[in-house]
């Protein structure tokens, strides 16, 4: 559940899906706080963590956004001045409608579909213009993404 999974948690989940390839959303539910704290005391989390930066409003304020999953899908993101956001599944005439905001310097979508409300969790990178995102539908974790800006 999404209301369970503390910011720590998905940071944790950032760090898997990037440096493992793969998101195993089972085992963030089952970490103990040990677990937690141990995986972010290794050098490799460290490194990774030094890598990330806080998005800033600028940056996010009328930009348009490229989002791809590992099964090959995309949708475009346009988040404007205003809050508002829109994501387009590509080869789908469907847009969904949300709004975005910053906190804590992770990016955070909230968007609605017909059926199912979505939620996206962000970290930039400082040395690229890719960025994984978490996903969730529901208020459950279902995967994982990156976000390529487009200029």
């Amino acid at each position: 559940m999404l209301g369970q999974i503390t910011e720590i948690d998905k940071l944790i989940l950032l760090y898997k899906y990037e440096t493992q390839g793969t998101l195993e959303t089972e085992s963030v539910l089952d970490i103990s706080d040990e677990e937690a704290r141990f995986i972010r005391t290794s050098g490799e989390y460290i490194l990774w963590e030094a890598g990330k930066r806080d998005f800033d409003y600028p940056e996010m304020a009328n930009s348009h956004w490229l989002e791809t999953t590992y099964r090959g899908q995309a949708a475009k993101l346009d988040c404007l001045r205003t809050r508002d956001a829109v994501l387009c599944p590509l080869f789908l005439r469907d847009q969904f409608y949300g709004e975005w905001h910053i906190h804590n310097g992770f990016l955070r979508m909230s968007i609605e579909s017909a059926h199912h409300h979505i939620e996206l969790f962000s970290v930039a990178n400082y040395d690229s213009n890719i960025h994984p995102i978490l996903l969730f539908k529901d208020k459950e974790l279902v995967g994982s993404a990156n976000i390529t800006l487009m200029v």
